[in-house]
């Protein structure tokens, strides 16, 4: 099967050198690493010692990232670092046609795979069924910063291009995105000065606490689509899914009374949980344009009770709570106490 072959073909694939024009210099996992936490310490200084903010000029770095990211043709390895847990990552772009094309291969565990085809997404997993969505959401490592709308986010973040710094031996600027409000966490983007590539970012506290941060390893920009991207074009992926029992936020029995301002819900469906036939859960997403974070909700046996669970990793809220005879669930990249207050303002409609 030819997904099973791209599968294996970019996990199998060479660690390669560093190619950019200022440097051709080799680099070992040991100096990697230094690189790595160097380049964190100093860029989380530069938001005390940077150069005066200038949010015109944000938006311009914001805007060329997005096109950067888009338009064209690289290859890219990063590691995510949540908590104590660091993933490294492979991404692949290109452009064929009018078709735009990236790869997202995991590169610890068993090989998870996202392949995104314009806004077609497809998700691979070794010895699972690959499947197709379409969706402008990705469940990936990637910010939803590099696709967001700009002017949208603007009513619930402030931008500010600080100052200058190295990136794995590139030269970046930073720009933060701060929120307007303590209900949800800050963005700081290191962007290459030549070609406006995301080299690093973080999630950052209200406090300054980096809690998730990507760092780039290694770029190369290429004048055509690499040979993967333009095999993937030629692939025959699964026909994009649609999703059954949906149903719109009207139409269910319980209601939100808060979530903080610039959330709207962009996924709403209604399904059985995994591996059942009775069950049906509701399930609501909600985004800023910036981060999302996810509410479910199943309604309980008669008699039966469910222990409150709440816990953080790195950026990521975790919440189980039981409201009257139903279980609400709420995950994602916000703060704890944005969370608790989600959860405490569902109530039932009359």
């Amino acid at each position: 099967m030819i997904r099973l072959k791209l599968l294996n073909n970019l996990t199998n694939t060479q660690p390669y050198q560093s190619a950019n024009t200022r440097s051709s210099s080799h680099q070992n996992l040991s100096a990697w690493w230094f690189v790595f936490f160097r380049a964190s310490i100093f860029g989380l200084l530069l938001v005390h010692f940077g150069l005066k903010a200038n949010t015109d000029d944000a938006h311009e770095w914001l805007l060329r990232m997005q096109e950067s990211s888009q338009t064209l043709n690289y290859e890219i390895s990063f590691v995510v670092v949540n908590g104590n847990k660091a993933d490294p990552w492979r991404w692949f772009h290109g452009t064929v046609g009018d078709n735009e094309l990236e790869i997202l291969t995991a590169l610890n565990g068993p090989g998870q795979q996202l392949i995104r085809k314009n806004q077609v997404i497809t998700y691979l997993q070794p010895e699972q069924p690959a499947y197709s969505i379409k969706d402008t959401i990705t469940d990936g490592p990637i910010p939803e910063l590099v696709r967001a709308n700009i002017e949208q986010i603007s009513l619930s973040y402030d931008f500010h291009l600080v100052g200058k710094s190295r990136v794995a031996g590139l030269p970046a600027r930073l720009v933060r995105i701060i929120a307007k409000d303590n209900h949800r966490y800050n963005y700081w983007l290191w962007l290459h000065e030549d070609t406006g590539l995301l080299l690093k970012s973080a999630i950052v506290s209200e406090n300054g606490e980096a809690l998730e941060q990507l760092q780039v390893s290694n770029v190369q920009v290429f004048s055509e689509p690499s040979e993967i991207i333009t095999e993937v074009d030629k692939a025959d992926l699964p026909e994009a899914v649609m999703i059954k029992n949906s149903a719109p936020m009207q139409n269910m029995n319980w209601q939100i009374g808060w979530v903080p301002p610039g959330f709207e819900p962009v996924k709403v469906d209604r399904h059985y949980l995994y591996g059942t036939n009775k069950e049906l859960v509701d399930y609501v997403m909600l985004s800023d344009g910036v981060v999302w974070f996810s509410i479910y909700l199943r309604q309980m046996e008669s008699g039966e009770t469910v222990k409150p669970v709440a816990f953080n990793s790195g950026a990521n809220s975790y919440l189980t709570q039981q409201i009257q005879q139903a279980e609400v669930t709420v995950i994602g990249k916000i703060p704890a106490e944005t969370a608790q207050r989600v959860v405490n303002a569902i109530s039932w409609k009359e």
